[in-house]
């Protein structure tokens, strides 16, 4: 969540517990459908009653559904090789390579620090 740059998490699988922990830590999450839940960071993610509900029942979610409920960016269609989340990962950095680095990190940083507020 530090970093200074941009960080994409490329769920190719299901998430649940320290993995979905590392997914919510990234800027941007990518997911094909998969199923997933954690309990640190996904009440900030989603809201805490919302949190609260997947916890406590154990639901998983599918990749639609993560993505309505805003846990996810962006929901692919699983492919033979099982990595379309990767690669559309790859394709959303590639789609910020030509930015400047210097104002991608203070963005980045500006709307981190924002959110604490």
């Amino acid at each position: 969540a530090n970093l200074p740059v941009p960080t994409i998490a490329a769920i190719d699988g299901t998430a649940v517990g320290g993995g979905l922990e590392l997914a919510l830590a990234c800027d941007i999450r990518v997911a094909g459908r998969s199923e997933s839940w954690g309990t640190q960071r996904l009440p900030r993610a989603i809201g805490v009653s919302l949190a609260k509900e997947l916890i406590f029942s154990a639901r998983t979610v599918d990749g639609e559904e993560a993505k309505s409920i805003g846990l996810i960016s962006h929901v692919v269609e699983q492919n033979e090789a099982g990595d379309a989340a990767y690669r559309r990962a790859l394709a959303l950095a590639r789609e910020f390579l030509p930015q400047g680095p210097v104002a991608v990190r203070v963005a980045k940083l500006a709307i981190n620090q924002g959110m604490e507020v």
